[in-house]
């Protein structure tokens, strides 16, 4: 009898420590799976990532450092925002000391924790983290890899208008791809690129050249007709456009699909009409407008509207020029739609996994008041059974009190840790929401920038639908609405400049903080209905009191 009872307590907790403390106990096999489609299928890869609610409490703590890399690598390769995911910055700490034993797994952590830096907008934090992530994937046989980094290096130094720089980092991501096709002629058309903005146009066909020969292996059509087409539009902006109009067709002929017809119609009607080929302008026109509808590429939409709009209206057809506007703003309403749902999707994801925590913590709890109760009962039992044992029965009730008191600590733990996830929550909801917010400010005020003050008048009323739509008002002034959402979304901005700086002016500030949001000199002077010179003025006094680069001091100032 005391046997059988000392077993059903052993099992009992055994099962309550092995089994109850782990809410999805698929958790590690989702994460390998994850792993293992995370090349060649990262939209699965994402899927599996966003179905573990609970890694943290479900793996171990070394899959829990591998799934916090292929947590921002499935969304950097499946096009999310990672400037939030700094929780990589562990998994980089981690590696580092494991450089022997794990040299990839280090320089996935390092390179991907610059990605972070880099959507932060903090270049030199980024530049510092390839380079170690470069060092580190020396150390592997993964060319891939080392590729990726090469490429990425390239694109930071190409936003920084270093375009030798980067060259030779795009002609190295080209070299450690020779077993990948495709991206090798990706590498090598970016090298093209950047001798193109380097005013080096001859060196940049060649490249283009190359990039075609080595695409063709892969006999995807798609992409040898998406590098034709580039090289196309390089010609075209050039002004040599013969050679635009032979790459397009070239275009044309490696993909005929009904879904990117519009787009070669597009490309032909801007080439025909900018040489002022009316005739042939006019067919391809024609032709854009029969297969524009069946696309679902909303951008593509809005850029095929706009020349028809711009084409009619040339012709004298301005009831035709409004239709096609109209199509243009529907199709750009689309754009700031599908952004909206993804922040949706995203926090409606965000939600799902906070109930299942919360589902995990009540079902612990039920759990652990029954082995209470049993574990009550059970001592009951066994004292009125085994009276000659009592002072070993004394013993394991000082045991189960004492367990029971750490019980409790867990689960006051537990409880303090739902309330700080449920604030972090609701501070990273009303982050995005401000962000979303600001682009819609932006992509607004630039759509009114970009046209007419006839344009602006007469769609005015649609304007204000829109606002009092999306914010239960009328923005009549965009450029106070992005200054108030700027500050809104970084509170300690404003205090710091009037305190740093107070002898800025209104004028002064308003440029500041406009700037700060990435609004050009002509946006600002627009939304201030200043002129161009005032506002260059203005900047030119903040560089003076504020310092030579008043855009990194903010942003040094907002990191500390």
């Amino acid at each position: 009898m005391v046997r059988i009872i000392i077993h059903i307590v052993v099992i009992t907790i055994g099962v309550f420590f092995l089994g109850g403390c782990k809410p999805q106990p698929e958790a590690p096999q989702l994460l390998a799976d994850a792993q293992r489609f995370m090349e060649n299928n990262p939209d699965s890869a994402m899927l599996l990532i966003d179905s573990l609610f609970y890694p943290e409490k479900s793996l171990r703590h070394e899959d829990y450092m591998r799934y916090l890399v292929l947590h921002v690598q499935a969304r950097y390769k499946t096009n999310r925002p990672v400037a939030d995911d700094t929780l990589v910055f562990r998994a980089r700490d981690h590696y580092s000391d494991r450089l022997d034993k794990e040299p990839r797994m280090a320089a996935l952590a390092w390179f991907y924790s610059g990605c972070v830096y880099r959507e932060r907008g903090d270049y030199e934090k980024a530049m510092l983290h390839y380079k170690k992530a470069e060092t580190y994937a020396t150390g592997t046989a993964d060319t891939a890899l080392q590729g990726l980094i090469q490429y990425n290096l390239g694109d930071l130094f190409a936003v920084q208008d270093l375009f030798s720089k980067a060259q030779e980092n795009y002609k190295a991501a080209a070299r450690f791809y020779g077993e990948h096709p495709e991206k090798e002629a990706y590498s090598l058309s970016a090298v093209g690129r950047m001798f193109l903005l380097d005013k080096n146009p001859d060196s940049a066909f060649f490249y283009f050249q190359k990039g075609l020969e080595a695409a063709k292996p892969t006999n995807d059509k798609v992409l040898q007709s998406l590098l034709a087409q580039n090289t196309g539009v390089a010609y075209q902006q050039i002004g040599q456009y013969a050679e635009a109009e032979r790459y397009f067709r070239q275009s044309y002929r490696y993909n005929r699909d009904k879904e990117d017809q519009a787009r070669y119609y597009l490309n032909l009607a801007k080439l025909f009409a900018q040489t002022e080929q009316l005739d042939s302008a006019a067919f391809y026109a024609g032709k854009l407008k029969n297969s524009v509808e069946s696309s679902d590429d909303n951008y593509l939409k809005a850029s095929a509207y706009k020349f028809l709009a711009d084409w009619e209206k040339a012709r004298g057809r301005d009831n035709e020029a409004f239709a096609y506007q109209n199509k243009r703003i529907h199709s750009l309403n689309r754009i700031m739609d599908d952004r909206k749902d993804q922040s949706v999707y995203e926090i409606e994801q965000k939600y799902n996994y906070g109930q299942k925590q919360n589902f995990y913590n009540q079902r612990f709890i039920r759990f652990q008041q029954w082995l209470m109760g049993l574990m009550g009962v059970l001592l009951v039992v066994v004292v009125s059974l085994l009276f000659l044992f009592w002072r070993m029965l004394k013993e394991r009730a000082a045991k189960l009190r004492m367990q029971e008191n750490v019980n409790t600590l867990r689960a006051t733990t537990i409880d303090l840790l739902s309330v700080e996830e449920e604030s972090r929550l609701k501070e990273k909801v009303l982050k995005e929401t401000l962000q979303w917010k600001l682009d819609v400010l932006k992509n607004t005020m630039h759509l009114r920038y970009m046209m007419s003050e006839r344009e602006q008048k007469t769609y005015q009323p649609l304007f204000d639908s829109l606002d009092k739509i999306l914010f239960d008002q009328n923005t009549k002034t965009p450029g106070m609405d992005i200054r108030q959402t700027v500050e809104h979304l970084n509170p300690s901005l404003r205090l710091f400049i009037r305190q740093q700086y107070p002898t800025l002016s209104e004028t002064e500030y308003n440029v500041c903080l406009l700037s700060y949001a990435s609004l050009s000199v002509q946006e600002v002077a627009f939304v201030l209905n200043q002129s161009e010179h005032t506002v260059y003025k203005a900047r030119t006094r903040l560089n003076k009191k504020i310092g030579s680069d008043f855009y990194s001091v903010l942003r040094r100032a907002l990191s500390l």
